[in-house]
C-alpha cells in the first residue's frame, strides 16, 4: 500500500518484465481513468491530483497509474542506449491497457504522458471514450514538424529538447536520506512552484535504496533520453482520435503547448483547449483546479 489508503501499489508482468502501477479501485468496473505521468517523474507524483478526482466521483470511478519503463517502481531494463524514441513507451502503454482487458476507458497524461495517451487514442478508438491532455508536448509548428524530424534524422538537435535534456543528465542521483532528497529538490528548478507533499510523493515513488544511499529510479541518463527523443508528429495522433479531447495548459513561458499548437487544433470540433494561470506542472500546482475540469469533463452527457 502507499501512504494514501484509497490506493494500492501494484505490479504486472508485461513480456516477462515487471512493471509498477497505482490503482485506485473503484465500485464500477466500467470505464476507468489511464493515467500516464511526464518524463523523469512518475505516478507517484500525481497522488494528490488522483486522490482528488477519485474522492469528485465518490469513488465510483477507478484509476490505474501507470509507471512507464526507466520511471518510478517499474523494474523493466532501462538501458538509455536502446531508447530510440517514445513510441516505447506508446507500445508497451497499449500493451498494459490490454492486459487490464477492459471494454472501454478514459485516458489522462501530463506532458509525455498526454503525448503516450493521444497515441493510443489514434490506435485504440473503440475503447477509448475521452481524453485529457495536461500541458502536452505541442511546441512544434505542424509545418515544421518534416524538417525537424529530418534534423533529428542526421543528429542536429533540438534546443528546446537539448536543453531539458542536460538539465536532467546533471540532476543529482545520490542521497544519503529520503530528508536529505527532500531538502534538496525542494525549490529548486522546475520544483519551485511544487508543494512539498508533491515533491515528498514524487520521491516516494521515484527513489530506491541500493548499498546504503537513495537514487534516482528514473536515472539522469534515462530521463536525458527520453528529452532527446520527443516525438515531433504528434499532430498525427490527434488528428485521428474521434474521441473528444480536453487539452489544458499553462499561461506561463514555461507551457510546452504553444500558440502554433492551439491554432493549428483549434480548427478540430471534438478538441476543447482550456488555458489558466500555472507552468508546465499546473496538475501539480493546482489540484483543486485540475481535478475540477477533467470532472466536469468526464461527466458530460
Amino acid at each position: 500500500m502507499t501512504d494514501k489508503a484509497k490506493v494500492s501499489r501494484e505490479k504486472i508482468s508485461l513480456h516477462e518484465e515487471s512493471f509498477s502501477y497505482l490503482f485506485f479501485k473503484g465500485r464500477s468496473k466500467n470505464n476507468p481513468i489511464i493515467f500516464f505521468h511526464a518524463t523523469g517523474l512518475n505516478a507517484a507524483t500525481y497522488l494528490n491530483l488522483l486522490t482528488k478526482i477519485y474522492d469528485n466521483f465518490d469513488g465510483e470511478r477507478s484509476i490505474y497509474a501507470f509507471d512507464q519503463r526507466g520511471h518510478g517502481l517499474s523494474e523493466a531494463e532501462a538501458d538509455h542506449k536502446k531508447l530510440k524514441s517514445w513510441r516505447q513507451f506508446s507500445k508497451e502503454a497499449i500493451t498494459f491497457l490490454n492486459a487490464l482487458g477492459h471494454e472501454s476507458v478514459e485516458l489522462m497524461g501530463h506532458s509525455m504522458g498526454g503525448i503516450v495517451a493521444s497515441e493510443i487514442a489514434s490506435q485504440l478508438k473503440l475503447k477509448v471514450n475521452n481524453l485529457i491532455m495536461l500541458e502536452p508536448v505541442l511546441y512544434y509548428e505542424p509545418k515544421e514538424v518534416i524538417k525537424l524530424k529530418i534534423k533529428k534524422f542526421l543528429q542536429f538537435s533540438d534546443l528546446s529538447a537539448s536543453n531539458k535534456s542536460s538539465g536532467a543528465r546533471q540532476r543529482r542521483n545520490n542521497f544519503a536520506s529520503f530528508d536529505e532528497a527532500v531538502e534538496h529538490f525542494t525549490g529548486r528548478a522546475m520544483f519551485v512552484s511544487w508543494p512539498e507533499e508533491s515533491i515528498k510523493s514524487y520521491l516516494k515513488g521515484g527513489l530506491v535504496k541500493r548499498e546504503g544511499s537513495f537514487f534516482l529510479s528514473c536515472d539522469p541518463a534515462w530521463e536525458a533520453k527520453t528529452f532527446e527523443t520527443v516525438t515531433f508528429d504528434t499532430y498525427r495522433f490527434l488528428k485521428k482520435a474521434t474521441c473528444p479531447v480536453l487539452i489544458i495548459r499553462g499561461d506561463k513561458e514555461t507551457s510546452t503547448f504553444t500558440d502554433e499548437a492551439k491554432k493549428a487544433l483549434s480548427k478540430k470540433n471534438n478538441i476543447l483547449i482550456e488555458e489558466y494561470n500555472g507552468t508546465h506542472f499546473l496538475p501539480i500546482e493546482n489540484v483543486e483546479l485540475v481535478s475540477s475540469r477533467v470532472v466536469d469533463f468526464l461527466s458530460k452527457d
